[in-house]
């Protein structure tokens, strides 16, 4: 098979859960259904295992399984019997089977088991009764895609079909109006993702173990992933392989990232590009040493040389008058129009190295001075006001408009979060981790205040001053910039330094405190460090080596 570069699917990163199993199902809510590897015979039993739940036992054995959209287990054991699992009663169906696959509509499709073990058996559909379709062979699965359609030289893959896999190892995929085309190369077990491409192990089936393969239907070719295994499953989230020592590992798989490569090098010269965010004209605006740029979301740049030389734009907001506004080091605060016309204002204080930068409830910007312990106000007019925070060093770095119309802010080196009203009221939450080293800093999807620490520790706290604070479950992982995403989640940046290696990571963190990490295609290093909601409802954020990159939430 001709092999492509691993950027066809982001980087596959594998997390081990506990337990073993000889054949795994993964179901719509992201949880797992598997069959055990401890019993002699082609029956085995079946458990059910939940994010932060554990694992469960439930009656019965079986030799296949397969999960409907609605969490209801299909399963089949190895004298044909058809069954469905749900509220705790089995519901048995006429017939006999082999292998059987829930499409996205709920019905579900089975190969009969009218041959000899390892042979081509017929297709049959079930909705309200049995129907028979054309084709055969020895593994099925059905297209949970829902709406996008792939032109190829081999022909026209629509959404909701089945890939069928024969004797002899060939792919097939099956439309509704049963046309067939054939994928090149051969596998012993498919698994279709949601984000148009197929996991895959490689042919004929090995009991130490096949090569994971994924197939981007977008831009045809096949690409190796890390790992192996003896059976393989995805949902809308992740992909699940069962080692052949039964070792059950998961890894994310909903999220494509894309990298935009910037044509200027001067982006990179000092660790840029550095902050980003969506701009009043529907564009990406991120900043660096001596340029602002702009990047549509079609992935066309346009750069800005910032007047003072060797200027170094630290961070960007989209400001109240429609234009953007930005920290400049060593001591200044920058507007740029959306056409690229630069006005510049210097910082009161000299040296102030303006950090954080976000637009006020009074229509003013308000930004962070670290060395000198300020939170600084410029109204558009140009007019500045700097207020004392009141913990002497606390180095203030983070900002952002909180739901209760004030400006809350983290206070690196004194752990703290700090508020300050439009008229400089100071309050400050002191954070429950002694040493936190809290950096950015957001509003969430719940309304509280999410940011990060340092530490390797997501906190949350309310308006009221209640904190929490969770622990990154990825070693070596120290968080830079947060997000709320357009799915409903915090998505953060940061670099997992392990086994002497940096790698750049993309993290997804849902309000209840569960995390899931993506890797970023430039391996290392990356080093992300802003991230940004763009009008498109992707995150982007920019990466060292002169790159933005993009990632979906769905």
């Amino acid at each position: 098979m001709a092999l492509k570069l691993q950027s066809a699917v982001h980087g596959i990163s594998w997390t081990q859960i506990l337990g073993s199993a000889s054949l795994a199902a993964a179901a719509p809510d992201g949880s797992l259904w598997v069959l055990s590897d401890g019993q002699a015979g082609n029956d085995k039993r079946i458990w059910h295992y939940a994010i932060g739940g554990g694992w469960t036992n439930i009656s019965g054995m079986a030799a296949r399984l397969s999960v409907a959209p609605d969490g209801t287990l299909y399963a089949i054991n190895s004298g044909g019997g058809i069954y469905s699992y749900n509220g705790g009663t089995w519901t048995a169906f006429g017939g006999g089977a082999s292998d059987i696959t829930v499409a996205a509509d709920g019905s579900f499709y089975v190969l009969s088991n009218g041959n000899a073990a390892g042979n081509d058996q017929a297709i049959w559909h079930y909705t309200n009764a049995w129907t028979k379709y054309p084709g055969s062979g020895v593994r099925i699965a059905a297209s949970w895609e829902a709406t996008t359609t792939y032109g190829g030289s081999n022909g026209t893959i629509a959404p909701a079909g089945l890939y069928i896999l024969n004797s002899a190892g060939n792919i097939y995929y099956q439309n509704t109006d049963n046309s067939f085309v054939q994928l090149p190369g051969a596998a012993s077990a498919i698994a279709p993702t949601t984000m148009g491409g197929v996991f895959i192990l490689s042919y004929p089936a090995n009991a130490n173990g096949n090569p994971i393969y994924y197939y981007d239907l977008s831009t045809p070719g096949w690409s190796l992933q890390p790992g192996s295994g003896v059976s393989i499953s995805t949902n809308t989230s992740n992909l699940y392989t069962v080692g052949a020592t039964g070792a059950i590992y998961a890894s994310p798989v909903n999220a494509k990232i894309t990298e935009y490569s910037i044509a200027s090098s001067s982006f990179g010269d000092l660790g840029g590009p550095n902050g980003i965010t969506t701009g009043p004209d529907g564009a990406l605006w991120f900043v660096g040493e001596g340029e602002i740029g702009r990047l549509t979301t079609s992935g066309a740049f346009t750069e800005y040389a910032i007047p003072t030389a060797g200027g170094l734009a630290l961070n960007i907001v989209s400001g109240p008058d429609g234009a953007l506004w930005f920290t400049e080091f060593p001591s200044k605060i920058g507007r740029v129009t959306t056409s690229g016309v630069f006005t510049e204002y210097t910082v009161p204080t000299a040296n102030s190295a303006p950090e954080g930068i976000t637009a006020g409830p009074d229509g003013a910007l308000w930004f962070t001075e670290p060395p000198s312990s300020k939170i600084g106000r410029l109204t558009t007019s140009g007019a500045f006001t700097e207020f004392y925070v009141p913990t002497a060093n606390s180095e203030p770095w983070g900002i952002t408009i909180g739901p209760d119309g004030a400006l809350w802010f983290t206070e690196y080196q004194s752990s703290k979060i700090g508020r300050v009203t439009r008229f400089g009221t100071f309050t400050e939450y002191s954070t429950p981790t002694v040493i936190s080293f809290p950096y950015a800093i957001t509003v969430g999807p719940d309304g509280a205040l999410w940011f990060t620490e340092r530490i390797g520790k997501i906190g949350r706290l309310t308006t009221s001053g209640a904190f929490t604070e969770y622990l990154i479950p990825i070693a070596g992982l120290g968080p830079d910039g947060i997000t709320a995403g357009s799915d409903g989640n915090l998505w953060f940046t940061g670099t997992e330094h392990s086994n002497f290696q940096q790698i750049g990571e993309i993290v997804r963190m849902t309000t209840s405190g569960v995390f899931t990490k993506f890797a970023t295609p430039t391996y290392v290093p990356s080093y992300p460090e802003s991230i940004t909601t763009g009008p498109d409802g992707a995150l982007w954020f920019p990466e060292f080596g002169n790159k933005i990159g993009r990632i979906s939430p769905q």
